[in-house]
């Protein structure tokens, strides 16, 4: 049953206050079509557009269908072309208008939380760019956030916007791409969008891990919820060649919650990677050594001043032992934001 309704809650056991934004389960939702318009123009039902690409022939309502689910009353279900398919199809299904249901939140919910239950379908052969993308936008059309889950390899990864690009991290547990996403399975994807502190939380229960990234940090806006509001949450099927199955995605119960805080156990997550992690000299004149225990892999380091400017960026072709020359530096605190396969670690390192 789809629900807009504000509903504030006190989670004593965690301080966090919630206040439900939007609520969608498809129950509510005739069976049949989705949409009446694969253009993308005319809504359907509750207002959700939908729109077919690239291919005139793929231009079919039937892509988007409100589908009974065992065990779970009604779903929202996109599929492509039985195979074998010998072209690029690429279809969409919004849901618009979120923008005005965030101005509803009350004073000091500046964590904006998505959630949204997700049925990963069949491995595929024969493609090279077989994908699905839930996405989160500002402007309409402007990416926030997305998730980006791999047919092929099952491989699923986070994509977040740091004010000037797109900044990507794996959200599995194998920067070597050996733990995907299963088949067949539904799976829950959370995102915490933190505005006050500039940082985007992916938990991935599956796999019982957080990752976290620097959300909007290059951006110069002096209201960041203001300027970067969701305002619609995007669909996405992309296929290429499909051989041996047809690609069927399923989701189900998508939930905007508008929040005063990450709840501890998220940000718990982020300081156990950090502890994990050993600077040494530390102060430092010229390089510091990286080490950690827990064999995470570094891809880069960003070095932050205390105001929480970028200075920069070194990568690395994921090790567990670095070192990073920070010669250049003047005598100072700097904040690092060490970047692995487990998420980001920030460390503080004194410059001699």
């Amino acid at each position: 049953m789809k629900k807009y309704i504000l509903i504030i809650t006190c989670l004593f056991l965690n301080t966090t206050y919630s206040q439900v934004l939007y609520d969608e389960n498809f129950d509510s939702f005739t069976l049949g079509n989705l949409g009446t318009d694969p253009d993308g123009i005319i809504p359907g039902q509750d207002g959700w557009l939908t729109e077919c690409l690239y291919v005139p022939a793929s231009k079919d309502n039937s892509r988007f269908t409100i589908t009974a689910e065992p065990g779970r009353g009604k779903v929202l279900t996109l599929s492509s072309a039985p195979p074998p398919q010998q072209n690029s199809m690429a279809f969409n299904a919004k849901k618009t208008g979120l923008n005005a249901l965030v101005d509803q939140r009350a004073s000091g919910n500046n964590v904006i939380k998505l959630e949204i239950d997700y049925y990963t379908g069949a491995l595929h052969t024969g493609g090279t760019n077989n994908r699905f993308a839930i996405t989160l936008t500002y402007d309409l059309n402007n990416m926030l956030i997305s998730w980006d889950h791999k047919f092929e390899t099952g491989d699923i990864l986070g994509h977040y916007y740091n004010g000037t690009k797109m900044q990507s991290i794996r959200l599995d547990n194998d920067i070597n791409m050996s733990d995907p996403l299963p088949p067949n399975t539904w799976v829950t994807f959370i995102a915490y969008l933190d505005y006050a502190n500039k940082k985007i939380y992916y938990e991935t229960p599956y796999f019982n891990k957080v990752a976290v990234g620097d959300f909007l940090n290059q951006s110069t806006s002096t209201n960041l919820i203001e300027d970067f509001k969701p305002s619609a949450i995007s669909l996405h099927i992309n296929t290429v060649n499909i051989l041996n199955a047809q690609v069927v995605n399923k989701y189900d119960n998508i939930k905007i919650i508008a929040l005063n805080a990450v709840p501890p156990h998220i940000l718990s997550v982020n300081t156990v990677l950090a502890e994990s992690f050993n600077l040494y000299p530390n102060p430092a004149t010229n390089m510091v050594n990286i080490t950690n225990g827990e064999n995470h892999l570094v891809n880069q380091v960003v070095i932050y001043d205390v105001t929480g400017k970028q200075l920069s960026t070194q990568m690395f072709n994921n090790e567990a032992e670095i070192q990073l020359n920070v010669g250049n530096l003047t005598s100072g605190v700097y904040m690092l934001h060490i970047q692995t396969n487990a998420g980001t670690a920030v460390k503080k390192l004194v410059k001699k």
